[in-house]
């Protein structure tokens, strides 16, 4: 397997940053640098300078129009930058002509993506799948790759398979994505079968999705500690901090959920992570509900609240209910006066922190009330069985409790598909009033 690299034992490489806008309108311009440059940081880098070009189309050579490239060789000698980072993918040529001139690295976005992945990845089956994709990317790209092949552990971009691997024939690599794609599949068909023994034990499972930083792996923290059995640590306030799969289980008002915690989406996410990681992401899409939490305070909260809608309904495919959690970080969140904050594919739209209790709480209960049906028990048990009234304190919500020298005779809220494990006491006499204990 892949050793990665970390980049806290070695000082930030100097990038020059290369925007290529075609038909983006401003807006998109600024969200791209913006978030291009918060990708840099989180590898590693130092920004030390710029080029931007307005085309209509791209040029085949190198992307950018000679003039263009003539003064990234400039400003790359003149701030003695090491990386040049583009916004948009580079072929094998394209690469190759680009650092015979400028005489230095020069990785693409995808690549970038890439490499913080293989910086995140702890367990051996997220290794695999980064791996994975990164050998997928760079297999076409193998011929006239020039600098970017030259080192071993050179840096940013160069993280993963490394030189070795890299130069070796198609045949090989082809076979090392085979073999990795088995240890992947695997992985897959193993959460599979959980799935399918979760819904047999009457086990509901929630997948957490949303765009990356937005809050989710803090959900995932607040839910587990406070319904859970096991907590899991909060998350940085970084991109993907969050990449290999996390879940917990919690109780809610007797029902037992599965929260499902994984890589947060990206605008144009890389088809070779998707692909990669589809197992993964499937865990979490194929659930019974899904909780999709949007930062509200973010800038550009529309644009990313788009692009989980395009990488759920496009890329995954996904079905299932969603409800929206609008994340407030900040006590004092900027909300749009006067207009309501609702995800329009979701079923419904919960407000409030992360942090919060009674978030948390209002959360749950839309999820509870979505993912099956309740239903009104009346049950009339011996005083010797005791053990019925402790099993529906676990299995649903205990009100108007009542009892005589014989029997306990109370009301009990409960899952449909538990029902029959009480039928053979239950009793159409109501006992009291209609309202349960939380």
């Amino acid at each position: 397997m892949t050793q990665v690299n970390s980049t806290e034992d070695r000082e930030s490489e100097r990038a020059i940053l290369v925007q290529v806008v075609t038909d983006q309108v401003e807006r998109e311009q600024i969200w791209e640098r913006a978030e291009l440059i918060n990708l840099v940081q989180t590898a590693g880098a130092e920004v030390v300078g710029e080029i931007r070009q307005s085309l209509a189309h791209e040029h085949a050579a190198a992307v950018i129009g000679s003039g263009k490239l003539e003064e990234l060789v400039a400003l790359c000698a003149e701030l003695e930058a090491g990386l040049v980072i583009f916004n948009v993918d580079l072929s094998g040529s394209q690469a190759r002509n680009i650092e015979a001139a400028c005489k230095v690295r020069v990785i693409d976005r995808t690549q970038l993506i890439l490499d913080i992945f293989a910086l995140r990845a702890r367990s051996f089956e997220g290794k695999a799948q980064v791996e994975l994709a990164q050998l997928s990317y760079l297999l076409p790209r193998l011929i006239g790759q020039g600098l970017a092949l030259s080192r071993q552990g050179g840096g940013i971009g160069s993280r993963g398979p490394g030189e070795t691997k890299l130069e070796t024939d198609r045949r090989k690599i082809r076979k090392a994505i085979s073999d990795l794609r088995k240890v992947v599949r695997a992985g897959g068909d193993r959460r599979l079968e959980l799935r399918r023994r979760r819904a047999r034990q009457g086990v509901f499972s929630v997948g957490i999705v949303g765009y990356t930083n937005a809050g989710k792996t803090t959900l995932l923290a607040n839910l587990s500690r406070r319904f859970g059995e096991k907590s899991v640590g909060e998350g940085h306030n970084r991109l993907f901090d969050t990449l290999d799969l996390t879940t917990r289980r919690i109780q809610f008002h007797g029902r037992v959920f599965v929260l499902t915690d994984t890589v947060g989406f990206i605008r144009e996410l890389p088809h070779h992570l998707i692909n990669a990681f589809r197992s993964t992401l499937e865990e979490a899409v194929d659930a019974d509900a899904l909780i999709h939490v949007v930062d509200v305070d973010d800038p550009f909260r529309d644009e990313k609240m788009d692009t989980v809608h395009a990488v759920l309904e496009k890329d995954l495919h996904a079905s299932v209910p969603i409800i929206t959690l609008m994340n407030c970080k900040r006590e004092s969140s900027a909300t749009d006066e006067g207009t309501p904050l609702v995800d329009p594919i979701a079923i419904a739209t919960v407000v409030g922190s992360a942090r919060s209790q009674s978030t948390l709480d209002e959360l749950l209960t839309v999820i509870d009330r979505l993912v099956g049906e309740r239903v009104a028990l009346h049950l009339c048990v011996p005083h010797e069985r005791s053990d019925v009234l402790a099993q529906a304190y676990r299995a649903g919500r205990i009100g108007s409790i009542l009892q005589d020298e014989r029997y306990l005779r109370f009301d009990l809220d409960i899952d449909r598909r538990l029902a029959h494990t009480f039928m053979p006491f239950a009793d159409d006499r109501p006992v009291g009033p209609e309202t349960f204990y939380e």
